[in-house]
């Protein structure tokens, strides 16, 4: 599914885990054991495991798309994060995310249709 977020064009995708462990550790240059999911700046794309159940695979798009909302529109660096800038950006971005979260999955909060 594409979607808008800042005027830019992104796009989430589900993919087997190990397509998005081989992606990560290219990139990333390192081994890691398991992967839920991941957020490509330079594609504009949000890859999902798709061997996820439907509650971790929800969980997992809300926090793919924080990573997705920080980098289209809060230019802080990591040390400068503090409890009330974190709550900030969490309400924020709640319907924006929240959104994004209900069309993909077509509205269904239990998987049902999914």
């Amino acid at each position: 599914m594409k979607f808008e977020m800042n005027n830019h064009e992104w796009e989430i995708l589900e993919l087997p885990k190990d397509q998005i462990k081989l992606i990560y550790e290219k990139e990333m240059n390192e081994e890691i054991l398991y992967v839920y999911g991941l957020t490509k700046y330079d594609n504009h794309k949000i890859y999902i495991n798709k061997e996820l159940c439907f509650d971790m695979k929800r969980k997992t798009l809300m926090h793919e798309l924080m990573h997705c909302y920080i980098e289209e529109y809060v230019s802080l660096e990591l040390e400068d994060y503090k409890e009330e800038t974190m709550c900030n950006i969490s309400a924020n971005s709640h319907d924006i995310i929240h959104k994004i979260v209900e069309d993909y999955f077509g509205g269904d909060k239990n998987g049902k249709d999914n």
